[in-house]
């Protein structure tokens, strides 16, 4: 997307929108929806957050969450589609530091670059601690059944990890339950799909994660479909 045109989208907000044969914003489902109009929802209600109280805070997170974020991520966070992750009860630092990484273009992995760098542009630093606690809030969705087999072998890599290979316990960072700890992100009941791209990015280095990459570099393809599988049922 041109910077212009980004500049264009957001000098329209606050004016009456142009009549147009595009669907709503609120119709919009990643990701084949218009970036642009996306940024125009945003766009559309950034500027009446720039308020301090933590009450004002909260209302215009919950109001971005549900005009935007939504269309990819799932009403509350708890998103439809394996290819968007469910960001429902997620850790907070977690989440705010991910929204910077996007802004600083520091996290730069294939679907970081289409789908959240544009995004994250136009996301003001307290808004971004706004949707972190706005999401970590959230009830997270309820975990997803799979093969019985490939649970049990991700439950023991996930306990224990694989120490004649050097690969240590997901457990150990992540929590015994999967439900994170300040910037280790909760994983239960994550989208299978999604948390085997990341792993396989994260050990193709084309997400930067210095400690994740020391531990993923030598999980093989089926072990990484079995945690995941085990994850997504919590």
């Amino acid at each position: 997307m041109k910077t212009n045109h980004s500049k264009s989208v957001l000098k329209s907000a606050g004016r009456p929108a142009a009549r147009s044969a595009a669907r709503p914003a609120t119709q919009l489902v990643c990701p084949s929806a218009p970036l642009a109009m996306l940024l125009l929802a945003l766009a559309a209600v950034y500027h009446p957050y720039a308020r301090a109280d933590a009450a004002a805070d909260a209302d215009a997170a919950a109001q971005v969450a549900g005009q935007v974020c939504s269309n990819c991520h799932g009403p509350a966070g708890v998103s439809i589609s394996p290819m968007f992750p469910r960001l429902a009860g997620q850790q907070e630092l977690y989440l705010a530091a991910q929204i910077r990484a996007f802004k600083s273009k520091t996290r730069a992995d294939p679907e970081a670059h289409n789908y959240m760098w544009g995004m994250a542009t136009l996301v003001s630093e307290p808004m971004v601690d706004a949707l972190a606690h706005y999401y970590s809030t959230q009830t997270p969705g309820p975990g997803i059944a799979g093969d019985e087999k490939l649970i049990a072998q991700g439950k023991r890599l996930f306990e224990q990890g694989v120490p004649e290979r050097g690969i240590a316990a997901c457990a150990s960072c992540h929590g015994a339950d999967a439900q994170g700890r300040s910037i280790f992100p909760r994983l239960a009941g994550q989208h299978a799909a999604y948390l085997v791209r990341q792993l396989d990015v994260i050990q193709q280095q084309l997400r930067t994660s210095t400690i994740m990459h020391g531990i993923v570099k030598d999980l093989k393809p089926d072990e990484m479909k079995a945690v995941a599988t085990y994850l997504q049922s919590r």
